[in-house]
């Protein structure tokens, strides 16, 4: 019955699709149960529901999910203990996120009570309840000593409090803020069993009252290593268990045990979850660390955390952790309402170059989807750098030092003290002469609106003291739409011409919360057509432009949907098969790739130019688009005149070029409409890339032509513009990784150049500094590095 309610038809083809892409990485399944007035719901076994374990092939998934009734054909593993999975309890909370600030950070408190014993008043019973003394050889307190082990030497430290923990000394405890809280003893009817304050026996703590301490605490996480803190109890209301209580109240994430745990059992479970975080492992992840610890036992820990979370990561516990993907952005202007950019890929530009290699203070407002742990990216580029500084022996140029600062809400940090408090990780005195400055990331949820004053207090930054080189305001979201929106809002406010985008790898589901995405389709699509093709697709694609609420996409045969569309203009014609195409790719970008494929290769004209038209728009999809084209290469009249603009016409000649269909009448055609910077490009790369000289990099645009031609691929730039003379070189630098090469090149160039890219002093003697001729192309290389967008994007 678990296994049918948990895992129905659906999910589980959801799960075998997700299951081919997940290469390594797991699988996180939430569950939101209901109030229905009769049991609790959240307390039942979830974890005993199997699925196909992690060394099923792909094919055994599959055939799982097509008949439900029937267990996985390798006897399965249990969802609880499956290293590819880890399940969420969700909870309902209308209780405000906490916003406070901590006067203490990065503190873990641990309280102990397992030594009581003895008769405890509890209000639901008539009666007091006699608890057991613990046997002489039981360890009590080992698990709070393997947690202050696992913390130690980490950017976390211990605040034990004496034990017994009473009611006082929590409440004292906690008033001096802290992040994690864990407690080691009893639990009976949503309530703590605690040592009294005046030492006369036990008391009961009602979960309530300790809600209301965590929650001046700022606490994010609650670990209950107490029997039955999961589930609720009999004379209870269902899902009522101390552990929603405290998520209902405003904790953001609370573990608790379900069953009956022994000191043997919490002291294994709590060294290894607390080592776990540590290391930056989310708690879900950790949870499953510290659950492998104790075998077979019937203590369960399982996760409540509250329902919209996207993150389950500990406010400044280290989230040192690989970045998801390259660090990769593209630079749009901020819109006025009416004109949408999508990303160009002229303007596409390497986050490390554009953020270390910096001279002036700068201001980024960035769209991240994908919420990657920026400082760790950057100061990787910041070791390399100064490796590369040693070795060219240069000594006054520091290491740039990077930090991040949540922002729970939109508000910025008012003092110094508090800024300091709170960024991760944690803040050092700057060395004696570290001329590199200060790197700052402000990391804001999807969901912020800007306020009035937003600006005055980013200004209030700068005079911290803190030598602030670069301010980024990272928006995290996993709604490709919603972090878009909120981005273009923020830059505006802040009276920004521009943002940055990193688009999602993943498809994103809203969670509803948020300002509906912009509309894609057009109000009248057409009729609906029949059939597990178009017509299933126009429906998931209405459904998901109207609510911004994306399902999983199962079972639409893309070679079908173009055969039907070729037969029958269900999608209402040009602007409705393009809006079609659109949501789909924002929202189900494993599907938009070989729905993409089937119309290159199979779909009629003239719809057949939407899909190019809309490929362009990234390199990497019109190549896809291209190799799928087969011998049918694009025309420049299947794509309208009227949108058939200089970058449009640009990227195909150079998609084409780099596809080898540069002898082709196709190639020809589109070339006799191409942009003087794409023409010159293509005439430099018939030379072949090992006759290319610096000259050829005299100018940005052609030189970032030739880049996207893949003419400059493995190209070094040190060889080709040993001293930095050509603007292009600098245009290419701005779109480049930084690498051990490029590093010692840079350091190679004279001091002038450097001083452009903030790798040497910006004051100081030096016959140089008043060279006015000098100062003229200094100015030149800046403009390449970052050359002014477009006001629009549509027919430039």
């Amino acid at each position: 019955m678990l296994t049918d309610v948990l895992l129905p038809a659906p999910v589980r083809r959801h799960l075998a699709h997700r299951r081919e892409q997940m290469e390594g990485r797991y699988a996180r399944v939430r569950l939101l149960t209901p109030d229905d007035g009769s049991r609790d719901l959240a307390a039942l076994r979830w974890e005993v529901v199997p699925l196909p374990s992690a060394e099923a092939s792909v094919g055994e998934w599959h055939a799982w999910a097509a008949e439900p009734s029937a267990p996985p054909a390798d006897g399965g593993c249990p969802l609880g203990v499956h290293p590819s999975f880890t399940l969420v309890r969700d909870v309902a909370s209308t209780a405000p996120v906490p916003t406070s600030t901590p006067v203490t950070v990065g503190r873990v408190t641990i309280a102990d009570a397992t030594t009581i014993h003895g008769e405890v008043a509890v209000p639901v019973f008539a009666e007091p309840l006699t608890l057991p003394e613990p046997p002489p050889e039981a360890l009590t307190d080992a698990d709070g000593r393997l947690v202050r082990q696992a913390v130690r030497g980490s950017r976390l430290s211990a605040r034990v409090v004496d034990a017994p923990a009473t009611p006082g000394a929590l409440r004292q405890a906690l008033s001096e803020g802290t992040q994690v809280f864990y407690f080691g003893g009893h639990h009976v009817a949503s309530g703590l069993v605690v040592g009294a304050d005046t030492g006369a026996g036990p008391v009961w703590l009602d979960v309530d009252t300790l809600a209301g301490w965590l929650l001046q605490a700022d606490v994010r996480l609650a670990v209950l290593m107490a029997c039955d803190s999961a589930a609720s109890e009999n004379g209870e209301e269902p899902d009522q268990s101390a552990a929603r209580r405290l998520v209902r109240a405003g904790v953001p994430h609370v573990v608790a045990v379900m069953g009956k745990v022994s000191h043997d059992q919490a002291e294994r479970f709590s060294g290894s979850f607390f080592s776990a975080l540590t290391r930056g492992e989310e708690i879900d992840r950790a949870l499953l660390a510290g659950r492998a610890r104790l075998g077979d036992a019937a203590a369960v820990p399982v996760l409540f955390t509250r329902y919209g979370a996207r993150e389950l990561a500990v406010e400044l516990l280290p989230e040192l952790r690989e970045t998801r993907r390259a660090p990769v952005a593209h630079r749009l202007p901020v819109g006025d309402g009416v004109v949408v950019p999508e990303p160009d890929e002229r303007h596409r530009v390497h986050l490390d170059t554009r953020w270390c290699l910096t001279e002036r203070p700068v201001l980024d407002v960035l769209a991240d989807p994908t919420a990657d742990d920026l400082p760790r990216l950057l100061l990787d580029a910041e070791r390399l750098l100064v490796r590369a500084r040693n070795a060219a022996g240069h000594v006054r140029e520091a290491l740039r030092r990077w930090y991040v600062y949540d922002a729970s809400s939109d508000r910025l940090p008012r003092t110094e003290s508090q800024l300091r408090a709170r960024v991760s990780p944690a803040f050092g005195q700057p060395a004696p002469g570290a001329d590199r400055g200060v790197g700052l990331v402000l990391r804001f949820d999807g969901t912020v609106v800007p306020h009035d004053g937003l600006r005055q207090e980013l200004d209030q930054l700068y005079r911290f003291g803190w030598d602030l080189r670069v301010v980024v305001l990272q928006i995290r979201d996993e709604d490709p739409a919603r972090v878009r929106d909120s981005a273009e809002e923020l830059a505006r406010a802040l009276g920004l011409d521009e943002y940055l985008l990193r688009t999602s790898v993943s498809s994103a589901v809203s969670s509803g919360t948020a300002p509906r995405p912009r509309r894609l389709l057009p109000a009248n699509t057409g009729t609906d057509a029949s059939g597990r093709g178009a017509g299933e697709l126009l429906a998931w694609a209405r459904e998901a432009d109207a609510s911004g609420r994306p399902g999983p996409f199962f079972d639409v045969a893309p070679r079908t949907v173009v055969e039907e569309l070729n037969t029958e203009a269900s999608w209402g014609g040009p602007q409705g098969e393009l809006g079609v195409l659109a949501v789909v790719r924002r929202y189900w970008p494993a599907l938009y790739r070989p729905l993409l494929e089937a119309y290159a290769s199979a779909r009629s004209r003239p719809a057949r130019g939407l899909s190019l038209q809309l490929a362009a728009h990234r390199d990497e999809d019109l190549d896809r688009w291209l190799r799928a084209a087969g011998e049918q290469l694009p025309l420049p009249g299947e794509v309208g005149a009227l949108v058939r603009g200089r970058a449009l016409v640009g990227t195909v000649v150079l998609g084409l070029l780099r596809a080898g269909h540069a002898d082709t009448d196709a190639f020809d055609d589109w070339l006799a409409e191409a942009p003087p910077e794409v023409a010159e490009a293509v005439a430099t790369a018939k030379r072949g890339p090992e006759a290319l000289i610096g000259e050829d990099l005299a100018r940005p645009d052609v030189a970032v032509a030739l880049d996207r031609a893949g003419m400059l691929d493995g190209v070094d730039l040190g060889r080709l513009d040993p001293s930095g003379t050509w603007h292009g070189t600098w245009a290419l630098l701005a779109r480049r990784p930084l690498t051990e090469g490029t590093a010692h090149w840079l350091y190679g160039l004279r001091e002038a150049p450097r001083r452009v890219l903030g790798l040497a002093p910006a004051t100081g003697p030096g016959p140089e500094r008043s060279d006015r001729e000098l100062e003229v192309q200094l100015a030149a290389y800046r403009h390449a590095l970052v050359p002014p967008l477009p006001r629009t994007q549509v027919g430039d």
